[in-house]
């Protein structure tokens, strides 16, 4: 039988899959801050869909996770995906294109930080450089 300690997430760090992403949580949370808004990592796509959406969803789908999600109270979700070049490709934009129109359609807000864009934030270097980088893009969707 498990215990309670073994059923815990594991720490924050071992989570991360992607370069950028701990700094980009890091810039989100000095600007959101933390007691109205609750920060998940690596959350699965399909936990964001609702109604009909949950059972259109492919088998790739079922297990997309996204890079960072924002939890507002009584507002919108903020999904922020961290783009390295890999999403680059034909097929790999086509699905993220997807991906976006499909948690737009279910009231998310969809913010994508591309590598080229934002080269201090790949560094994970947090200071004016790469908070800029990340705020271009939250003042594009009206955000801050």
């Amino acid at each position: 039988m498990m215990g309670d300690s073994e059923l815990k997430e594991p720490p924050i760090d071992e989570r991360f899959v992607g370069e950028g992403e701990r700094t980009a949580l890091k810039i989100l949370k000095s600007i959101f801050g933390d007691k109205e808004c609750d920060y998940k990592i690596q959350y699965l796509f399909k936990k964001l869909m609702k109604g009909d959406y949950v059972d259109t969803l492919s088998e790739r789908q079922e297990k997309e996770t996204l890079d960072i999600v924002v939890f507002r109270v009584n507002k919108p979700k903020i999904v922020v995906r961290i783009q390295d070049k890999h999403h680059d490709s034909i097929l790999k934009t086509s699905q993220d294109m997807v991906q976006k129109k499909m948690l737009e359609w279910n009231g998310c807000i969809v913010i994508d930080l591309w590598h080229k864009e934002c080269p201090t934030l790949w560094s994970e270097t947090v200071n004016e450089k790469s908070y800029e980088e990340v705020s271009i893009y939250l003042r594009k969707a009206d955000l801050i």
